[in-house]
């Protein structure tokens, strides 16, 4: 495991795998962050490197932890971005699945809130794979590590 910046996928809505292939998701997203790289100063980072968690969840908006968490056991930064996932109310695109997801309420004082723009896409899996990139997410935290 030599990259120094990956995206893990998690998710806590049930058979959302049922709509949307959050394995293609993952690599492109994966693929997406060398970009990236050129933004960073990677030797800085020495031995560590880089996680950015994108949790699928069901949820009232984007939130971008205002902390990178550190875990020197594994000589790790985490970088946490939870994504809310539309049901078929809010969207055509949407998912009833989400209905069966605990809610968790975004908090203000451990996250930057964005709006989700569920109207902007027209398909789940676009709506999954530019959110996590554009709103600046993905690379909000180039400058902490420049």
């Amino acid at each position: 495991m030599d990259e120094k910046i990956r995206v893990l996928i998690c998710t806590e809505v049930p058979r959302i795998d049922d709509n949307i292939d959050m394995r293609s998701i993952w690599m492109e997203l994966n693929t997406y962050v060398k970009i990236l790289e050129s933004n960073i100063n990677l030797q800085d980072l020495g031995e560590w490197r880089i996680l950015i968690n994108v949790l699928a969840q069901r949820t009232d908006a984007i939130g971008v932890a205002k902390r990178v968490a550190r875990f020197p056991s594994d000589k790790e930064y985490v970088i946490y971005i939870s994504t809310p996932i539309p049901d078929n109310e809010q969207v055509s695109y949407g998912t009833s699945n989400v209905k069966e997801a605990f809610f968790k309420e975004n908090n203000e004082k451990y996250s930057y809130i964005l709006e989700s723009g569920f109207d902007s896409y027209d398909n789940l899996y676009n709506y999954m794979l530019e959110t996590s990139k554009k709103n600046n997410t993905l690379d909000s935290y180039s400058w902490y590590f420049m």
